[in-house]
């Protein structure tokens, strides 16, 4: 039943990303919706599910996006793995520290793209990357996450309230 709950996560998720949010873009750059939701079950989920739910959703956003394959799956998988290590030893409750997060993550993200792409695949992408795209991609995923951090959460509730075998057994 989880699978099929993440399942329609990611089908709504993906079609709001490649559809819809290039209408909310700033000078080109779109929210990630992936990222925030990597960081998202890599804070917020139990035990290790955070990597897994990373690594799925890179797998899928490489596989939809054409380029290299493996950048999003291993910049996501290490996002979901480092907060579900760190969970514990966060405390990530309200505006301020999950925009700190994100933005942090975004920066990864973004320099993970960056050295994969030039060292790997030799391309041209401008040094300016670093200081004119790459702020802008993360101050936004950290304005605008937070909102959506929130939201997933209400649904998340909203969703255990009514299917409460999906929450899985107490300890």
């Amino acid at each position: 039943m989880i699978i099929l709950v993440f399942a329609v996560i990611y089908i709504l998720l993906f079609s709001i990303q490649t559809s819809l949010l290039s209408i909310f873009s700033v000078n080109g750059i779109t929210l990630d919706l992936a990222l925030i939701l990597a960081v998202y079950c890599g804070v917020l989920l139990k035990e290790e599910r955070g990597v897994w739910v990373g690594f799925s959703i890179g797998l899928i956003q490489d596989c939809l996006s054409g380029g290299l394959l493996g950048v999003n799956t291993l910049s996501k998988s290490i996002i979901g793995f480092t907060f579900s290590s760190l969970k514990d030893k966060l405390m990530v409750i309200g505006f301020v520290p999950i925009s700190v997060i994100l933005l942090a993550s975004s920066f990864f993200d973004g320099l993970v793209y960056y050295l994969l792409m030039i060292t790997l695949l030799k391309a041209q992408i401008p040094f300016s990357f670093l200081f004119n795209t790459l702020p802008v991609y993360a101050m936004y995923n950290a304005l605008i996450g937070p909102i959506l951090f929130f939201f997933i959460n209400w649904s998340r509730k909203l969703v255990v309230r009514k299917f409460p075998i999906l929450e899985g057994p107490r300890k």
